[in-house]
């Protein structure tokens, strides 16, 4: 049953299965917009009470800010909860680096709710209807190498098994995101000393500084000197900023 239905958002209320199914039939470009259908999606939610909810996100195409997730955890996600759902589905969309930004509010576990996410619409309802359970698993993924396009972009494919979409998007969102740190951190990175990165490397294995001078037999003050080059340089305040460059430029 089509409960709503605008230029973008089309919402349908499955009674069979207790189930509202939302399909992005195109993507709102403004969040002003978005929010607007979000607001019709709770007032029918708390309307009907479905336990479950399922998003189609393939055409959904607008990234999604912190200040956004925030709006729709507040106006969305605990008033669907309260309302009595239970569990959420996402259908991954088209734009792999939108659907992250999709994913990255709710894995690092700051909603109320916690959907999983699917390469395919059967999946997601296989999961919602308890017919089927998604656990983790660690199949080798591969990468294969298309050709190039008209555009003279290269085309890169990754097959896993469609169940672990999931791990999948997030290994490529650490990838973009570490990339996108070393190119903005490489000119300091390109400063330290040999010592230094000596020095930090110790550090990132959670050493304290009297241990990482005896094991670079050197005394603490000279360590303390090394250490305020090192966050001079960088511009990096705690071990943790010490950790993401050794991670980042393999250090190890």
């Amino acid at each position: 049953m089509i409960l709503y239905e605008s230029k973008f958002l089309q919402i349908n209320f499955e009674k069979e299965n207790d189930c509202f199914v939302q399909f992005w039939k195109k993507s709102p470009k403004c969040y002003s917009k978005l929010k607007e259908e979000f607001v019709e999606f709770i007032g029918l939610y708390e309307k009907y009470r479905p336990s479950k909810t399922l998003w189609l996100q393939q055409n959904f195409q607008l990234p999604i800010n912190l200040e956004t997730h925030l709006w729709i955890e507040e106006n969305v996600n605990i008033p669907c909860v309260n309302f009595g759902n239970e569990k959420v589905a996402f259908v991954v969309g088209k734009d792999v680096l939108v659907h992250l930004s999709v994913m990255n509010y709710f894995e690092e576990d700051n909603s109320v709710i916690h959907p999983l996410h699917f390469a395919t619409e059967n999946e997601a309802r296989q999961w919602l209807n308890g017919n089927r359970d998604y656990s983790k698993n660690n199949t080798r993924i591969k990468i294969l190498f298309e050709g190039v396009d008209e555009e003279g972009n290269s085309i890169i494919k990754i097959k896993r098994p469609s169940q672990d979409i999931t791990s999948t998007l997030l290994s490529i969102g650490h990838v973009i995101e570490e990339n996108d740190f070393i190119k903005s951190n490489i000119s300091k990175y390109s400063k330290l000393t040999k010592r230094e990165k000596e020095i930090m490397v110790i550090f990132s294995r959670g050493f304290r500084q009297q241990e990482v001078a005896d094991k670079l037999f050197i005394s603490i003050e000279t360590l303390r000197t090394h250490w305020k080059n090192i966050k001079k340089k960088l511009n990096i305040k705690s071990i943790a900023d010490v950790s993401k460059y050794v991670n980042a430029f393999d250090m190890k």
